[in-house]
């Protein structure tokens, strides 16, 4: 289908592209799959994370309208398995171009290697801070941060979460997210729901982050 492509991805105009619409929870890529298209998003929310052999998994960053996933990107470029999946949280809509479109991209564009540079700085500055949260933070400072940040994306003091959800978003089991919880709950600052949980107090939880 035609669709007018925003500036930020001015420099995909000339060249052979497909636009495509991702439903909930279908995956964009899967961890060890070979890299076929790069797909850059118009719209729409796609979670990239990292799973352990032990079924465990953690949020490595999100993509939204104006992104493109440096993995698709290194996998197409040098590496040839992708290290990472990625699924669509809100229906999505990609633009995606085959990896020898994207060589050629990279090869003429100046443009497009501005924007794939700046991005590859902007998620290595992603995933710089998520080390620093895991290896620093308490599990009750990024379980906080996790559900204020949500409430932020979804413009809602209703975060629509099971605990499962959060543990692989924090990188951590599901029975350390549900005491994390009640405890919040215990001070009010939270009321616990079924996949659901409602912001009753964000300066409660904002001052488990200081």
């Amino acid at each position: 289908m035609a669709v007018a492509l925003p500036d930020t991805f001015s420099f995909l105009h000339t060249t052979p592209h497909t636009v495509m619409t991702l439903p909930v929870d279908s995956y964009v890529f899967r961890e060890h799959e070979g890299c076929g298209r790069i797909g850059f998003v118009l719209g729409g929310s796609i979670k990239v994370f990292k799973e352990h052999p032990s079924g465990r998994s953690i949020t490595l960053y999100r993509l939204g309208a104006g992104d493109s996933c440096i993995l698709s990107m290194s996998c197409a470029m040098s590496n040839p398995i992708h290290q990472a999946s990625a699924i669509v949280e809100e229906e999505a809509t990609v633009v995606t171009v085959t990896t020898t479109d994207f060589h050629r991209l990279m090869e003429k564009s100046a443009d497009a290697r501005s924007y794939v540079f700046g991005l590859f700085a902007e998620r290595l500055t992603d995933v710089l801070l998520l080390l620093e949260e895991v290896v620093f933070q308490r599990m009750d400072e990024r379980l906080a941060a996790i559900l204020l940040e949500s409430a932020a994306r979804h413009q809602s003091e209703v975060v629509p979460a099971t605990h499962e959800a959060l543990a692989e978003e924090a990188g951590t089991a599901r029975e350390v997210v549900t005491r994390v919880l009640k405890e919040f709950a215990v001070q009010g600052w939270i009321e616990l729901g079924r996949g659901k949980i409602t912001i009753r107090d964000r300066g409660g939880l904002s001052s488990v982050r200081r």
